[in-house]
């Protein structure tokens, strides 16, 4: 799924709406930063893959020239059931 960065927060806070079930407990990350090399799809060059400063313990690649982050199938719904310090309790 590509994101663009200034939509990113605003769609992860819809999908803790959607979000029936919250986790106490994250599974590990599927892939660790560097594991792999994605190409941005808007422009071709290499995209920045790091840890996602939130919850979910998730690897997002970034296209900081396009402004885009992609998410792998399953990422966004594990950010948004996660457990989150500043989501309300």
């Amino acid at each position: 799924m590509l994101i663009q960065m200034y939509w990113f927060a605003a769609l992860i806070d819809a999908a803790r709406v959607h979000e029936s079930r919250a986790v106490h407990t994250v599974p590990p990350r599927r892939q660790s930063p560097g594991e792999r090399s994605l190409q941005c799809p808007i422009c071709g060059q290499h995209m920045i893959d790091q840890l996602y400063g939130g919850p979910g313990n998730v690897v997002i690649d970034t296209c900081e020239r396009c402004g885009v982050n992609w998410l792998d199938p399953g990422e966004l719904r594990r950010i948004a059931a996660a457990p989150d310090s500043t989501r309300n309790r």
